[in-house]
């Protein structure tokens, strides 16, 4: 398969700018715009790996596009390669206080643009790695413990400001210390393993979900109806008992049991509704194991 092109947006008032550009980085997939605010529309759409910003523009300039792109939470991680032909101090300095990483003079020398799009690029993929590393789980591969945390806020947030459903399941490996004991520590994280992918397999690319600690993890479903988180847990369930291991441990299956909490069952914050479901787990537990623990809507106290 072949590799995906970096993409870049160039961003110049000048025509014969963005021709000559568009030249010299034709191995690359280059958009262009020809005025700030139409970069920033732009960046509604696409989402480039590096960003060529001309300094000196009609109506706003480059300063203040880059500005307002690095005040951006979703923008603000793209470098901003400014290219312009200023090179007194002060500019070039101004340049990196609004959040320049780098500049090039024009008229464009080939191999300077090139060699200084490729060090944005190379730090761009490093940032990302870097990320990565930070909100994964190493084992599982699912959001580490403080990134399910950050990332669950934010969709609670939402759906408590956008008045939208959002369902919590909180999940535990029935017996999982027998696992380890019998087949050892290294068939457990296999087993771990093969429970995450299993669970992200039934996942949207909305929903959160992440490993706690252990043999416990937890997932948020925003835009889910209390029918609708029950369901899923069940086919998590259902998944999680249809898994098999090649001998020696063929003989070994795995259960999971499941509370799920709504965001309309009142909870007014994050950490009630989670520990409504973590209740709620615990009641699985107590009742055998492998199966879905709720609030059932005609157990509910009246307003």
């Amino acid at each position: 398969m072949a590799e995906t092109k970096a993409k870049l947006l160039a961003v110049d008032d000048n025509e014969s700018n963005l021709d000559i550009l568009l030249r010299l980085l034709q191995d690359y997939d280059v958009i262009v715009a020809l005025d700030g605010k139409s970069a920033l529309d732009l960046l509604h759409y696409e989402t480039p790996d590096v960003i060529l910003l001309d300094i000196i523009m009609p109506g706003m300039d480059g300063y203040e596009v880059c500005a307002r792109i690095k005040s951006n939470p979703r923008w603000r991680d793209i470098p901003v390669l400014f290219i312009t032909a200023k090179t007194d101090e002060t500019s070039l300095v101004r340049a990196y206080d609004v959040g320049g990483c780098d500049y090039v003079t024009k008229p464009f020398r080939s191999s300077e643009l090139l060699a200084r799009v490729r060090t944005q690029l190379e730090y761009r993929r490093a940032m990302e790695q870097l990320r990565h590393v930070a909100i994964t789980d190493d084992l599982t591969g699912i959001y580490n413990r403080r990134a399910f945390f950050e990332a669950a806020l934010r969709a609670f947030q939402r759906a408590r400001e956008r008045g939208t459903a959002l369902g919590v399941l909180m999940l535990d490996l029935d017996h999982f210390k027998g696992i380890n004991d019998r087949y050892g520590h290294g068939m457990g994280d296999q087993a771990l393993r093969r429970f995450a992918e299993t669970v992200r397999g039934l996942l949207l690319p909305k929903h959160v979900f992440g490993r706690l600690g252990g043999e416990e993890f937890a997932l948020l479903a925003p835009g889910s109806n209390e029918a609708e988180s029950i369901a899923l847990a069940e086919r998590v369930c259902q998944a999680v008992s249809a898994i098999r291991f090649d001998p020696p441990a063929d003989d070994l299956s795995m259960t999971v049991s499941i509370g799920v909490a709504q965001i309309e069952d009142g909870a007014a914050d994050l950490d009630a509704l989670l520990r409504e479901a973590d209740d709620l787990l615990f009641q699985a537990k107590h009742d055998g194991r492998n199966r879905v623990r709720h609030i059932r809507r005609n157990d509910r106290p009246p307003s």
